[in-house]
C-alpha cells in the first residue's frame, strides 16, 4: 500500500508531465493544497463516508392521484414507487437507514393536494414528494413552503 507521500510524489510526476503550471497555479502550489487536503482528509476533517446517526427509518409523504382525472397515473406512480421502495430497503437503505413511503390520495385536486401536504407535516415525514399534475402542485407548494416542507415534485409545467 502506498503511504501519503508516494502519492504525491507521484502527482507530482504527472504535473511536470503536463508542465509546471496548471491554469495560474504553480505546481508547488497544487502539491501544497493536496497535502493539506490529505491531512485533512487523515485527521477526520472529512469523513470518508456519511453513517446515518439514528437508525429511525426515512419517511417520504406521497401525494398520489389516486382519484380524479390523474387516477390512471397515480396508480402507476404508486406501483412504481413502492417497487423502488423494496429495492432501496433490501440493499440496506439510505445510509443503513430503512425508507418508508406514506401515501395519500390529493384527488388530482389543488385544494386536496395542500390538505394532504399538512396531513404530512402533522406526521413529521422528512420529505413530500408532489405529483405530476401542475395545478394540484401549484396548489400544494405552497403551503409545503409556509411549513417548510421539502417538497420535491415530477410536474413538467414551466410554471411550477
Amino acid at each position: 500500500m502506498r503511504d501519503g507521500a508516494d502519492e504525491l510524489e507521484g502527482v507530482g510526476m504527472i504535473l511536470d508531465r503536463m508542465g509546471d503550471r496548471i491554469g495560474t497555479a504553480s505546481r508547488r502550489g497544487v502539491l501544497k493544497g493536496l497535502a493539506a487536503g490529505g491531512a485533512l482528509t487523515m485527521a477526520g476533517g472529512f469523513p470518508g463516508y456519511v453513517q446515518a446517526q439514528t437508525a429511525a427509518p426515512i419517511r417520504i409523504g406521497f401525494q398520489v392521484h389516486r382519484t380524479g382525472i390523474g387516477a390512471a397515473y397515480g396508480r402507476w406512480y404508486e406501483r412504481t414507487a413502492t417497487a423502488a421502495l423494496k429495492v432501496v430497503n433490501e440493499a440496506g437503505g439510505i445510509n443503513g437507514r430503512p425508507v418508508e413511503i406514506l401515501f395519500e390520495d390529493d384527488g388530482t385536486d389543488p385544494k386536496r393536494g395542500a390538505e394532504v401536504v399538512e396531513k404530512f407535516a402533522s406526521q413529521k415525514v422528512d420529505a413530500i414528494y408532489g405529483t405530476l399534475f401542475s395545478h394540484v402542485v401549484m396548489g400544494s407548494a405552497p403551503r409545503a413552503g409556509e411549513l417548510k416542507m421539502p417538497y420535491l415534485v415530477c410536474s413538467e409545467g414551466h410554471h411550477v
